[in-house]
């Protein structure tokens, strides 16, 4: 595949602000961007608890909480780091291209 076909752009870079959230789509599966410190990252948006949208959680360290049960789930890896949930989040790769965000289209590892 094509770096353009391998990735999708779903949000202009100004509409995440630092330390927020941004719930997207890609290819039919539901993903939250996440800023932290300057960089973004991109995870499953729906909890492995019990479907939560992950995009309406806060976050905390380097975690996104999720809004209805309070698990935690590490930005960077999608590990389950806060329970009730327990099976982690697939996580996208994010590159930043002319004030574009962009996504993998398969979680990584896939």
């Amino acid at each position: 595949m094509q770096p353009e076909q391998e990735h999708q752009a779903v949000a202009s870079e100004g509409d995440l602000d630092d330390g927020g959230l941004l719930g997207v789509e890609v290819d039919g599966q539901r993903i939250v961007l996440a800023k932290l410190r300057g960089e973004v990252y991109a995870l499953g948006a729906v909890c492995t608890h019990r479907g939560a949208d992950l995009s309406e959680g806060v976050i905390e360290g380097e975690m996104v909480r999720c809004p209805w049960h309070r698990s935690g789930f590490d930005i960077r890896t999608g590990e389950a780091v806060k329970p009730p949930a327990r099976e982690p989040e697939p996580v996208y790769d994010v590159k930043i291209e002319d004030g574009q965000i962009w996504v993998s289209r398969r979680p990584r590892g896939t």
